[in-house]
């Protein structure tokens, strides 16, 4: 029997992401032993936790479910880990100061890599 689409695209989406399964439950206010039962086909998950992991990796429920191709992200979106869609999300809601304060970072730690 094939392996429902949505476990190969949470398990991807997680790995992208490079987020733990503890870092996904912790997201999802679940036990990390009720994630990993999800991703590994033990249970299925409920619609909730379909919606909020869509909303954590910035795709539609849609594409968890069983889309095979990353259709539902935006085209210039396409070539970006999850980590880095979900991080120009987050710099999308700061401050203006804020925001130059994390320009002024990238530029330090591209210039001093540690």
């Amino acid at each position: 029997m094939e392996e429902p689409v949505y476990l190969r695209n949470i398990r991807a989406l997680r790995r992208q992401s490079h987020f733990t399964q503890q870092e996904v439950s912790e997201q999802l206010h679940i036990q990390r032993s009720a994630y990993c039962n999800y991703e590994n086909g033990i249970r299925i998950p409920p619609l909730n936790v379909i919606v909020r992991l869509a909303e954590l990796y910035h795709v539609s429920v849609d594409y968890i479910i069983y889309s095979k191709e990353e259709t539902d992200v935006p085209a210039n979106y396409r070539h970006l880990l999850n980590s880095e869609r979900i991080f120009l999300e987050n710099i999308s809601d700061l401050t203006h100061n804020s925001k130059k304060e994390v320009w002024q970072l990238i530029y330090l730690k591209k210039k001093y890599p540690s």
